[in-house]
């Protein structure tokens, strides 16, 4: 019944007539306001926020405090109500969405259509969990987010699912935030800055069209973790309270001035490829890994002048959540004139080869706390050192690597050789490192899939 009347109301927005007004779902209690009022119930509910016909969902457990915070990503800040459905046994909340940030259009054919798609999408994903979705791997993907891990076969993205085109910030966050597969096509630049980072659930490709696409003022959060306050990161404790996201796909987007990260995947997220972006100078990372993520590809992008380019691992004393975690494959990626974390390391295993760094002006692979690092085939000019050490001592940096410029004199204190071997996890060819500043060059970030 919600999802028809969901379905019903943006039908009634696209064809441009006027729908009933409404604070809460069909089937369910309204029991109160966004202002920190309680509301009373008893069980494990879907929970729904909203007003005037748009809606955000969750699910609880008890009587809870009625604020904004207390959803998946939304607009509302006043005058929306709270309200409960019947008890359930779901394990994650849905993000979801709103009539009101569908929008119909008069003068373009292909505008209607995509305001139709996110329509669709919207209205079939209200109430979705962790959805089954195909197993195998997209084309291109190689490396730890190929492998069969953690009860998932490799990384596909949103394939089997509808394709949506969006072209604003609330129809992004309608389309991502949920785990039901779903292609969903950036057009243009979307700009936002609340909240910082986007909420990206299960089974998701977000690929920008054409070469232009561009994601300003925020990032994407791979996570299905929903703590009372959105954006708070999970803790150890909350290890088996929630199903982490898993296999995302992000590619051919362009990010610039992120007020966090440009993307985080964290609370043991797994099997996340991330591809053929451009990264421009954010508040914090680019592209930050931690907090048990696991099975990562990251190939082909390029960053610009980024500072805290990749971190493998969140703190050297979260060893107790990272330790059995953290396998990344970072392979042909530019670090333009960047300057540190290509990667930085901690408790993970990185496997760093084919990758360009020209101009990084301090560090290229930085060992951290327990790392385990081997570095392959890659080519470095103008840098100021190769590896600093916070004390990683596994890593291979062999004889396969060309380093233009000498190494910095700490540079050979502890490439001891007892990295990993990552042919023992899968196969890859490597690329002579000669021929990576063409090769790289030529291929990476957007606008070169």
């Amino acid at each position: 019944m919600m999802h028809k009347l969901t379905a019903g109301l943006i039908a009634c927005m696209l064809m441009g007539g006027a729908y009933a007004a409404t604070d809460y779902p069909s089937g369910y209690t309204k029991c109160a306001q966004n202002t920190g009022a309680t509301c009373s119930m008893t069980g494990t509910r879907n929970v729904a926020l909203g007003k005037s016909g748009s809606f955000v969902y969750a699910v609880k457990t008890g009587s809870f405090a009625c604020t904004s915070s207390a959803f998946p990503s939304n607009s509302f800040t006043t005058s929306a109500w709270c309200s409960y459905g019947t008890t359930t046994t779901a394990s994650s909340s849905s993000s979801s969405t709103a009539a009101s940030s569908v929008s119909s259009s008069k003068s373009s054919s292909s505008s209607s259509k995509a305001s139709s798609s996110v329509a669709s999408s919207v209205a079939s994903s209200v109430s979705s969990s962790v959805s089954s979705t195909t197993q195998g791997n997209a084309a291109g993907v190689i490396g730890f987010a190929s492998l069969n891990k953690a009860g998932r076969n490799g990384t596909n993205g949103g394939a089997g699912g509808s394709t949506v085109t969006v072209t604003t910030f609330a129809q992004l966050v309608a389309a991502v935030g949920d785990n039901t597969p779903r292609i969903v096509l950036v057009s243009g630049t979307i700009s936002g800055s609340s909240p910082k980072m986007v909420r990206v659930g299960s089974n998701k490709t977000i690929q920008g069209v054409g070469s232009t696409a561009t994601i300003s003022g925020f990032g994407l959060n791979v996570s299905n973790f929903l703590p009372p306050n959105e954006g708070d990161s999970c803790d150890l404790a909350d290890k088996g309270t929630f199903t982490p996201a898993e296999n995302v796909i992000i590619r051919n987007l362009s990010f610039k001035n992120s007020s966090d990260d440009s993307i985080n995947v964290q609370c043991y997220s797994h099997h996340v490829w991330v591809d053929h972006n451009t990264f421009y100078t954010s508040y914090d990372g680019s592209v930050d890994v931690k907090r048990g993520a696991d099975w990562v590809t990251v190939s082909w992008n390029r960053y610009i002048g980024t500072d805290k380019s990749m971190l493998l691992g969140h703190s050297d004393d979260n060893g107790a959540q990272d330790r059995g975690y953290l396998h990344a494959t970072y392979h042909h990626n530019w670090f333009d004139h960047s300057n540190t974390r290509h990667p930085r390391v901690r408790f993970g295993q990185a496997h760093v080869f084919n990758n360009y760094g020209n101009g990084i002006t301090d560090y290229f692979v930085g060992a951290g706390v327990e790392c385990d690092i081997t570095a392959e085939g890659n080519y470095t000019d103008a840098i100021k050192r190769l590896i600093t050490y916070w004390d990683g001592v596994k890593v291979t940096w062999n004889s396969t690597n060309v380093q233009e410029t000498p190494p910095h004199a700490d540079d050979g204190l502890v490439q001891n050789g007892q990295g990993f071997n990552p042919k023992s996890y899968y196969s890859y060819t490597l690329d002579p490192a000669a021929s990576i500043p063409t090769i790289v060059k030529n291929g990476a970030g957007v606008g070169k899939i």
